[in-house]
């Protein structure tokens, strides 16, 4: 039987409950929502609590006159479980033409390359259901590269945000299994190192998996691993499903697959395509860089793929469906 002193009622309007929740985490421990609506503004959750709802009949709806900010911000050790986190009542946004800054769940530090310490720790997000963000439905900032500054989230739909997973710049060792973002404009942006993506779906989104280290963000550059995702019918098929820009210590994608999306790789090198399903319409462009490689890879017929400035482009066992190897 949960103790009643935990448990936090809706009030069915458009009350702002950010204070009764702080106040529930900081008594307790832990706030417990009931079923109903809690608008919000910038719950922020001390070190070592949890929130959790009752699915998704309890709606967090951050307050749609904050121009920027987040419905819920995470702390060390902390939980956030089983809620409806939404940044509009209606439930949907028209999709923003870049990533904007009304974030639904987000974990945040100030790490800069010299000074990382004291940033949020293992945190835990899980069977949550987030959508209608100008931001990222979920979005993890300046943590650092300590190993202890990590996420783990699970299980969790994120749809129709600006990026349904958003790392921006200099976030890593986070962990997102069974994870489906789509319809979003970015499922994933990327930018951080030592990332792990597992069982998760990239589909409908606009641009489905971008990693963008261009411009210095993340220090030590992108590389991680993507493992049995799907990145399928990307901007109504005619979008890119993997985008990496600048990518210097490699990734790899193992165990995947990819339909009516485009690869475009620029200035990147190790890039690892391994046990790949590539469907139909596959257009694959690489621009500079280094080692790319395409092993064991099954295309749906004979993709188009133009390379420049990059020798080191290799297939390796790559077929059709009739058989035929796939080279350049």
């Amino acid at each position: 039987m949960i103790n009643e002193k935990y448990i936090l009622e809706s009030k069915n309007d458009t009350t702002d409950m950010t204070a009764a929740i702080e106040e529930k985490l900081r008594e307790h421990g832990v706030c417990i929502l009931g079923s109903g609506v809690f608008y919000v503004n910038r719950v922020n959750m001390p070190d070592g609590t949890a929130i959790m709802g009752m699915g998704k009949t309890t709606k967090v709806v951050l307050d749609p006159s904050a121009e920027s900010g987040y419905a819920i911000r995470i702390g060390s050790f902390s939980t956030v479980k089983d809620i409806f986190v939404t940044g509009n009542a209606d439930e949907r946004i028209e999709l923003p033409e870049s990533v904007g800054e009304r974030h639904g769940i987000l974990f945040l530090g100030d790490a800069t390359p010299k000074e990382w310490h004291g940033q949020p720790e293992n945190s835990i997000v899980t069977n949550c259901f987030i959508t209608a963000f100008t931001g990222g439905g979920l979005t993890c900032l300046d943590t650092g590269y300590y190993i202890r500054s990590s996420l783990t989230v699970s299980n969790c739909h994120i749809l129709n945000c600006g990026a349904g997973i958003n790392i921006p710049h200099f976030s890593e060792y986070h962990e997102f299994t069974n994870v489906l973002a789509a319809e979003n404009l970015y499922g994933c942006i990327n930018n951080g190192g030592n990332n792990v993506f597992t069982n998760c779906g990239f589909n409908s989104n606009e641009t489905a998996f971008l990693i963008d280290n261009s411009e210095g963000q993340s220090p030590n550059d992108s590389h991680g691993s993507v493992i049995g995702c799907t990145f399928n019918h990307s901007g109504n098929n005619k979008g890119v499903g993997i985008k990496i820009l600048g990518a210097k210590n490699g990734f790899v994608f193992s165990g995947c697959q990819s339909f009516y999306s485009k690869i475009i790789l620029e200035n990147s090198r190790n890039i690892i395509f391994n046990s790949f399903n590539f469907g139909k319409k596959t257009e694959i462009s690489i621009k500079g860089g280094a080692l790319t490689c395409f092993s064991d890879c099954a295309f749906f017929g004979m993709p188009t793929v133009t390379v420049e400035d990059n020798s080191a482009v290799r297939f390796r066992g790559c077929f059709n469906t009739e058989g035929e190897e796939i080279g350049i």
